[in-house]
């Protein structure tokens, strides 16, 4: 009896252990290089991003210029997300390791700042 005991244990520690192994397959990391002016972009983008779907993860720095998101790519596209960050007005100027060309906006200014894009 303790044999199938110990058995049964052993298989749900080691089925739990793979499932969590492969939802980590699933996520993405990918590096936006945007366009922010200011804090009031940077919080644009921290109070919005996380909640689009599948997001993980969410680094804003401003010294860069670089948003850094973490989704699951299967909520999720790199797409959606770029589109996502342009509708709040914040120029996305390239994606780092995709050869996607980024839209450009012009003439926008900064709502706090009014600073010209």
């Amino acid at each position: 009896m303790k044999v199938v005991r110990l058995v049964l244990i052993m298989v749900v520690v080691l089925s739990a252990a793979m499932s969590v192994n492969a939802q980590k397959k699933n996520e993405k990391t990918v590096i936006f290089n945007a366009n922010l002016h200011c804090e009031s972009c940077k919080a644009k983008v921290e109070k919005n991003i996380p909640y689009e779907k599948g997001v993980k993860d969410l680094k804003v720095d401003m010294k860069t210029q670089t948003i850094t998101v973490t989704f699951r790519e299967d909520k999720n596209t790199t797409e959606n997300l770029q589109k996502a960050i342009e509708k709040l007005n914040i120029e996305v100027k390239g994606i780092e390791g995709n050869n996607t060309s980024a839209k450009t906006q012009t003439g926008e200014k900064c709502e706090k700042e009014g600073k010209t894009k």
